[in-house]
């Protein structure tokens, strides 16, 4: 099966990873780009942003972590793929923030270098205009039709998918994506879970392990708390 990003980077500089928090993102991106440094094993692939836990894993695979924000805006990587999570942390993207001609100068820098990027936010209204005009492919997961900007080919798309089932969100499983482009047909694909690239394994809700004796019992201590507040008042 064709490498997502190998298809995409035939014609595109530059993919966009839209979707809320939570959503997978970074475990799509990392599957892709481990299989990718499997197949085009000469072209090196950096990672920005990724968490500690998951490092030694993704280095095995091939993939090499940075550490410093610096190593990506120095630019002295060339010929590589590039992977930044949260780019909305490097830069302010807003057309008002008057930083739109760093972020266009990064974007022409990183062509001149022959690099390739990836790079992904879940910030609010990140995919504007001035942004999809830079960044024409994207990997779309589950997201709030609001957080994308009207006008937008990508909102426009987004919108339009057949059988979503919300009015106000694209409501998919973690495991299924979808790839838009401004030119393109929207495609439809899913990828494995693969836990080894889940930072989020780990983490452990505790209110999950609570059985329906605890929760009883739990109650039971908040009347008791209330009841004796209740009977302190009274004898006052």
């Amino acid at each position: 099966m064709m490498n997502t990003l190998i298809k995409l980077f035939k014609k595109y500089r530059s993919i966009g990873v839209v979707g809320n928090s939570n959503t997978a993102k970074s475990s799509l991106i990392l599957s892709e780009l481990i299989d990718l440094k499997q197949k085009v094993k000469d072209v090196p692939v950096y990672v920005l942003g990724v968490e500690p836990n998951i490092e030694t894993y993704l280095t095995l695979k091939g993939l090499t972590i940075l550490h410093s924000s610096d190593d990506i805006l120095d630019l002295k990587i060339r010929d590589s793929v590039i992977y930044i999570d949260e780019f909305a942390a490097l830069f302010d993207v807003r057309m008002a923030s008057k930083q739109t001609d760093k972020v266009r100068k990064f974007f022409n820098r990183i062509a001149h270098l022959n690099n390739y990027v990836v790079i992904s936010s879940a910030e609010v209204n990140f995919w504007n205009k001035f942004m999809c005009s830079l960044v024409k492919a994207h990997l779309v997961k589950r997201i709030e039709y609001n957080n994308l900007v009207r006008g937008t080919f990508l909102k426009r798309k987004v919108q339009n998918i057949a059988g979503n089932t919300s009015d106000y969100r694209l409501d998919i499983p973690n495991e299924v994506y979808y790839v838009i482009t401004d030119d393109n047909l929207v495609e439809m694909k899913t990828f494995s879970y693969d836990e080894n690239i889940d930072s989020k394994r780990d983490t452990i809700n505790p209110f999950l392990k609570l059985d329906l004796s605890e929760e009883l019992k739990v109650e039971k201590e908040v009347e008791k708390e209330v009841e004796k507040k209740i009977d302190m008042e009274d004898e006052r």
